[in-house]
C-alpha cells in the first residue's frame, strides 16, 4: 500500500512524463542525495528535463520515502509494482509478510556483519526483513547484505532501501545465470557525530568483491571447492496445506 501523500506527489510527476520514466528518474535524485552529490551527474540529467517546481516534488517525494522506510519497510517496491511494472516479465515482489516469516525459518543464526545473499533481490524486501530481525534480536546490529539483479530499476531501489536504513552491503547489477556484471553498488557505514551514516563507492564491470572473495576461498581450499561441486543441487521450498 502506498502512503497517499507519497502517491500525490507521485502522480503529478508522472502527469507529463508516465509513471515509469517519474521512477526511474525518482531513483536517481534519491541516490544523489543518499551519495551526499556523488552521482551528480545522474542528477543533471534529471534536472535538464524537469521544471523547478518538479524538482522541488521530487525532494518532498524523497523525504516523505525516507520517512516511510524507517523500518525496514520497502515503500519503493510498492510503488514499481503498482504504478510501473504491474507484473510485466513476472515482476511480483515476495509480499513482505512471507519474507517476513522466511527470515524467521532461520532461528536465531542471523547475527551481526553476517553475510547474506539474494541473486534475484528485486527492490531488496528479502535482504530488508532478515536485517530486521537481526536488529531486533541483537540491539540494532546489522547485516552485511549481498544483492544482485539484471534489472537497473531494481538494482537502484535496493541500493536506496538500504541506505535509507543503514545497511553495509554490495549490489550487482549483472546476469547470475551468464556471471555477466556491469556495476556494483557498495555501501559501508561511517560513524558522524554518533551517526552510522551510508557512505556509497560504485565500481564498474568485472568488479565483484562478493564473487571475487569466493573464487580466492574456493582457490585456497581445494577440500572446500570440492565439497561446494559435489553439493551443490537445485532445491525447492514447498509449503503443504
Amino acid at each position: 500500500m502506498i502512503p497517499k501523500e507519497i502517491m500525490k506527489l507521485y502522480e503529478k510527476l508522472a502527469f507529463s512524463r508516465g509513471y515509469e520514466e517519474a521512477f526511474r528518474d525518482f531513483l536517481d535524485v534519491c541516490l544523489y542525495y543518499l551519495s551526499v552529490g556523488m552521482l551528480a551527474e545522474d542528477y543533471r540529467r534529471v534536472e535538464k528535463r524537469y521544471k523547478p517546481y518538479e524538482m522541488e516534488l521530487f525532494v518532498q517525494m524523497f523525504y516523505r520515502v525516507s520517512e516511510y522506510s524507517e523500518g525496514f519497510c520497502d515503500v519503493l517496491g510498492d510503488m514499481f509494482m503498482e504504478c510501473v511494472s504491474h507484473g510485466n516479465n513476472g515482476q511480483f515482489f515476495t509480499p513482505i509478510h512471507v519474507a517476513g516469516l522466511m527470515a524467521c525459518m532461520g532461528g536465531n543464526s542471523l547475527k551481526p556483519k553476517q553475510l547474506v545473499c539474494d541473486s534475484c533481490c528485486g527492490s531488496g524486501r528479502m535482504l530488508l526483513s532478515a536485517v530486521k530481525k537481526c536488529a531486533e534480536e541483537n540491539d540494532g546490529g546489522r547485516l552485511f547484505c549481498y544483492g544482485s539483479d539484471i534489472d537497473l530499476i531494481c538494482l537502484k531501489m535496493t541500493v536506496v532501501n538500504l541506505m535509507m536504513n543503514s545497511v553495509p552491503g554490495e549490489v550487482a547489477w549483472m546476469n547470475t545465470l551468464t556471471m555477466q556484471h556491469w556495476r556494483s553498488y557498495h555501501i559501508d557505514l561511517q560513524l558522524i557525530a554518533g551517526v552510522w551514516l551510508p557512505i556509497l563507492k560504485i565500481t564498474e564491470a568485472g568488479d565483484i568483491s562478493f564473487i571475487r572473495k569466493l573464487e580466492n576461498a574456493m582457490e585456497d581450499n581445494s577440500e572446500l571447492k570440492r565439497s561446494i561441486q559435489s553439493n551443490a543441487r537445485a532445491m525447492q521450498l514447498t509449503f503443504d496445506f
